[in-house]
């Protein structure tokens, strides 16, 4: 369960970084009119999906890649 919560916590805090960065000063997302807009609001909504795959099923996901942690078999 402590771990549940530790990655759920980890995934929040990079949802809320991609956030800010997706956003401009008055909390609007930017418009992909740049680049630099469009790659900001593209990590946004995949760390969005990461986020809630962590929250409803308990996914765990690398930090540098993004890509999911599958469980060992034991």
């Amino acid at each position: 369960m402590a771990s549940y919560l530790e990655n759920l916590m980890k995934e929040a805090k990079q949802s809320a970084k991609a956030w800010k960065k997706a956003t401009d000063a008055s909390g609007d997302i930017m418009p992909g009119a740049d680049a630099r807009a469009f790659a900001a609001n593209q990590a946004y909504d995949a760390q969005k999906g990461q986020f809630l795959g962590a929250l409803v099923q308990g996914r765990r996901y690398e930090d540098k890649t993004g890509k999911q942690v599958k469980a060992k078999k034991k």
